[in-house]
C-alpha cells in the first residue's frame, strides 16, 4: 500500500513539473499574447525577473491543493503554506528596483499568466484524452491505425477549439484585456501534436519502467519461492541419511551433523544473496555429494565427482548446481548396479556442468510433485537470471539419464 501511495504521489508531482515548465516556456518565448499598456522596457527587466513572478503566481495558485492529499501528513502541508508567502517576500528584493514598480509588475504578471493558463486548456484537454483514453484504447492493444487517426483528428480539433476560444470565447468573458491568438490554426496543429507526442512517448517510457520493475520484482519473489521449496527437500534427504547413521549406532554420526550445519548454514543464510561465489557453491556441492555418500551402497553405486577449473573470484546465482547434484541421487539409487557422475569445469568464463545417472525403473527424473523442484526448477531460475546466456539439456537413453548445463559467467 505505501507504494502505490509513494507511485501516485511520484505521477502527481511529475504532472505538475511538467505543466510548470510547459506554462514558463510559453512566458519565455510566446509571450506577449497580453497588450496591457504597461511598459516593462523603462524598468529594464529580465525575462528571468518575469519568469521569477510568473513561478511565484503559479506555486501561489497550486500550493493551497496540497490540502487535498489526505496521505500527506499535516505538518508537511502547513510547512508549504508557510513557504509562500516568504517566497513573495524572497522574490521581491531580487527585482533590485524600487517597491513602487511592485504593482506593475504584477499586474503585468498576472496578465500574462492568465493568457498562458488560458492557452494551456485546450492543450491540457488534448494530453489527457490522449493518455486516458486514446492510448489505453488503441495504442496498448496494438491498433497502431486508429490511434494516429485519432492523435491527428484529436490535435486537429484542440488546434482549432483553441483559435475558437481567444476570438470568439475569452473577449465576452475578460472585456477588460485584449486577448488574441497570436498562432495560425495550422501553428496550433502543430503544436498540439507536439504535446501529444511529448507525452505519448513519456507515457510509454514510464509504462516500460513499470513493466520492468514489475518483472524484476515477479523474478525475486518467484526466485525466493523457488529456494523455499528447495530448503526443506534437502533437509528432509540428509536428516534421513543421519538418522540412519544413527539408528546403527555409526560414529561418524557427529561429523555428518557438523557437515550438515555448515550445509544448512548455506542454504539459510549465503544464498540470501543475489550472487556468490562459485568457489562456495562448488564446496558445498562436495559437502553434499560426501553426506550422500553416507547412505548409499558403495558396491551397488559407484559415485564419481569430477572438478576442474578455477573458480576464484567468479560470481554466481545461488542453488542453480545443486538441485542437479541432488536429481542424480533422488532417482539414480537403487538395488541394481549403477553410477552417478558429476562433471564441474569453468573454462574461458563458461561454467559447464553435467551429470549422468542410472534412473530405476519406477522413477522419472522430470516428475517433481513428490518433493522436489528439480530440473524444471533450474530451468526456470535460468531463465530468469540468464537469459541468452545459458544452455540447459537433458536426455534419457534407455536407464540412463543425462543432464548437461553451461552458463556463461562474465
Amino acid at each position: 500500500m505505501k507504494s502505490l501511495t509513494f507511485n501516485r504521489y511520484i505521477i502527481t508531482v511529475f504532472h505538475l513539473l511538467f505543466w510548470i515548465v510547459s506554462l514558463n516556456i510559453f512566458n519565455a518565448f510566446f509571450s506577449r499574447g497580453v497588450e496591457t499598456g504597461y511598459v516593462l522596457e523603462d524598468f529594464n527587466l529580465s525575462i528571468w525577473n518575469i519568469l521569477l513572478f510568473s513561478n511565484i503566481i503559479i506555486i501561489f495558485v497550486a500550493g493551497p491543493f496540497i490540502w487535498l492529499f489526505k496521505e500527506l501528513k499535516p505538518w508537511i502541508k502547513w510547512v508549504v503554506t508557510a513557504f509562500l508567502p516568504i517566497l513573495l517576500c524572497v522574490g521581491i528584493p531580487v527585482l533590485d528596483k524600487e517597491f513602487l514598480i511592485l504593482p506593475f509588475i504584477l499586474a503585468y504578471s498576472i496578465d500574462n499568466f492568465l493568457y498562458v493558463l488560458i492557452f494551456h486548456i485546450t492543450i491540457i484537454a488534448a494530453v489527457y484524452l490522449n493518455t486516458k483514453i486514446m492510448i489505453v484504447k488503441y495504442l496498448i492493444h496494438g491498433r497502431f491505425g486508429l490511434y494516429l487517426m485519432s492523435a491527428v483528428g484529436l490535435a486537429v480539433v484542440a488546434g482549432i477549439m483553441n483559435y475558437a476560444l481567444f476570438d470568439l470565447i475569452i473577449d465576452k468573458l475578460f472585456p477588460q484585456f485584449y486577448f488574441i491568438s497570436w498562432f495560425k490554426i495550422w501553428e496550433l496543429i502543430l503544436i498540439m501534436i507536439g504535446y501529444i507526442s511529448i507525452t505519448t512517448i513519456v507515457f510509454l517510457l514510464w509504462q516500460y519502467g513499470k513493466m520492468l520493475i514489475e518483472n524484476r520484482e515477479k523474478a525475486i519473489h518467484e526466485l525466493s519461492a523457488l529456494k523455499a521449496q528447495i530448503n526443506p527437500h534437502f533437509l528432509f534427504n540428509n536428516l534421513n541419511t543421519i538418522y540412519a547413521l544413527a539408528e546403527k549406532g555409526d560414529h561418524r554420526t557427529k561429523d555428518l551433523i557438523l557437515q550438515l550445519s555448515d550445509f544448512l548454514r548455506y542454504v539459510l543464510y549465503d544464498t540470501s544473496s543475489e550472487k556468490i561465489g562459485l568457489e562456495k557453491e562448488i564446496e558445498i556441492i562436495k559437502t553434499y555429494v560426501g553426506l550422500q555418500k553416507e547412505r548409499i551402497n558403495e558396491n551397488t553405486t559407484e559415485v564419481i565427482l569430477n572438478i576442474q577449473g578455477d573458480f576464484t573470484g567468479i560470481q554466481i546465482a545461488p542453488l542453480l548446481l545443486l538441485p542437479l547434484a541432488e536429481n542424480c541421487f533422488k532417482h539414480g539409487i537403487g538395488n541394481d548396479k549403477g553410477t552417478i557422475g558429476i562433471n564441474i569445469s569453468f573454462v574461458s568464463h563458461q561454467l559447464h556442468f553435467s551429470t549422468k545417472n542410472r534412473i530405476e525403473r519406477r522413477e522419472n527424473p522430470l516428475n517433481h510433485e513428490q518433493g522436489g523442484i528439480g530440473i524444471l526448477n533450474v530451468e526456470k531460475r535460468l531463465n530468469l537470471l540468464y537469459p541468452g546466456k545459458h544452455q540447459l539439456t537433458f536426455e534419457k537413453n534407455g536407464d540412463l539419464f543425462m543432464v548437461e548445463m553451461t552458463i556463461d559467467l562474465d
